[in-house]
């Protein structure tokens, strides 16, 4: 496994996790709302993370560990912050 596929497998269970539990929301309340603007925004990250991911496959480009880690943290701590807030 190289470390593209190391860094996908997660965000593809991040993205899983979190469109469940957005269907699992009733958005008809303000804190419901919060945890869903949190999820969705894991959600997009983990995404957009992804498509750079592929786009630097196919161009043949790196990217560094620093980014991959901020990325990373960033998406768990939106990820983490709705289960804190439910």
């Amino acid at each position: 496994m190289d470390s593209t596929e190391r860094v996908v497998v997660p965000l593809l269970l991040v993205q899983t996790a979190s469109v469940i539990l957005l269907w699992s929301l009733d958005t008809l309340t303000v804190v419901d709302q919060k945890i869903f603007a949190l999820f969705l925004g894991a959600d997009f990250l983990a995404f957009g993370l992804m498509a750079h991911l592929y786009l630097n496959m196919k161009t043949g480009s790196n990217t560094s560990g620093t980014a991959l880690m901020v990325w990373g943290l960033v998406i768990m701590a939106l990820f983490v912050a709705g289960f804190i807030v439910s």
